[in-house]
């Protein structure tokens, strides 16, 4: 951390990412673009800043608060819940908390498919997934936005071109 901006302490990120304080912290969050507004900060930059360890548990307290929520007649065990918690953590290390939540709350919604019986590895990472594809398409949606966008580089790449052509007709 030497030479780094510290973005919370451990006992700061525990706090404002607990399951239960998000919920009404963060229910205005209902689409990717607002889920990024939040906080666009990757859990990746957390495990540098305050280990793997500090950020995995709060993804099992979210995992748990999950398990508690709906109403399956076989819910995470305790290793499902640490196994999916480093899954997450390993692959989908570019989303943030906020987004993390907002899938499992997605999730809790039905958004993803009805849960019948019961919470798995597999079906809580096609979730992930899922959110996944549809980040990247929002992302590509934004780009092609820009691209059309007064305020964009390209843009203001055109209205220079323009502005030379004009001084210069004969180039």
């Amino acid at each position: 951390m030497k030479n780094q901006i510290t973005l919370y302490t451990k006992k700061e990120f525990v706090t404002k990412y607990d399951p239960i304080k998000m919920i009404m912290d963060y229910r205005h969050v209902n689409s990717i673009e607002k889920a990024l507004k939040e906080d666009s900060t990757g859990i990746s930059v957390y495990i540098k800043e305050i280990g793997f360890d500090s950020v995995q548990a709060i993804i099992e307290l979210h995992l748990v608060a999950l398990n508690q929520t709906v109403n399956v007649s076989n819910p995470l065990t305790v290793l499902q819940i640490k196994e999916i918690s480093i899954e997450i953590l390993s692959t989908f290390y570019y989303l943030s908390i906020v987004e993390i939540s907002f899938v499992l709350r997605k999730a809790k919604r039905g958004d993803y498919g009805k849960m019948y019986n019961s919470l798995n590895m597999p079906d809580i990472l096609l979730w992930f997934s899922s959110y996944s594809e549809d980040r990247i398409k929002y992302f590509m949606d934004e780009s092609i936005k820009n691209i059309h966008n007064d305020d964009s580089l390209r843009s203001e790449d055109r209205k220079i071109l323009e502005r030379h052509n004009k001084l210069n007709p004969n180039d």
